[in-house]
C-alpha cells in the first residue's frame, strides 16, 4: 500500500515539472538575457547601443542589435568566442566565455524577436 502511494506521489510530481518546465526555461532565459545585456553594458556600451532603440555613444560604431542582424548567429557566436576583430584600431579585441557568449546571444536575440 505504502509503495503504490509512494509511487503516485513520484507520478504526481514529475507530472508537476513537467507542467512548469516551459515555464522553467523561459525563467532561465530571461535570466540569460539579463546577464547578456549587462555583459555588452559593460564591455561594449560605451560605444555600442546596446539596447532595443537608440544611437550608439560612438556614431561610427553599429548598435549591437544591427550587428546581430548582420551576422549568420553561429558566425556570430564564433566571433564573439574568438575575439572580434573590427577594422577599427580603437575597439579592443574581447574573447568572451561559452557562458558569456550564449548569455550575449539570447539577449541579443530577444531584441531581434521584440522587431
Amino acid at each position: 500500500m505504502k509503495a503504490s502511494r509512494f509511487a503516485v506521489q513520484a507520478l504526481s510530481l514529475g507530472i508537476g515539472l513537467l507542467l512548469c518546465l516551459p515555464e522553467c526555461l523561459h525563467a532561465a532565459n530571461l535570466s540569460n538575457a539579463t546577464r547578456g545585456k549587462i555583459i555588452l553594458q559593460e564591455k561594449c556600451g560605451r560605444c555600442h547601443a546596446v539596447g532595443a532603440d537608440g544611437e550608439s555613444p560612438l556614431k561610427k560604431a553599429p548598435p549591437m542589435r544591427d550587428i546581430y542582424a548582420r551576422f549568420n548567429p553561429r558566425e556570430l557566436q564564433a566571433e564573439l568566442s574568438e575575439g572580434m576583430v573590427s577594422r577599427h584600431k580603437e575597439m579592443p579585441q574581447i574573447q568572451f566565455s561559452n557562458e558569456d557568449v550564449y548569455a550575449i546571444m539570447t539577449y541579443l536575440y530577444a531584441l531581434a524577436v521584440k522587431k
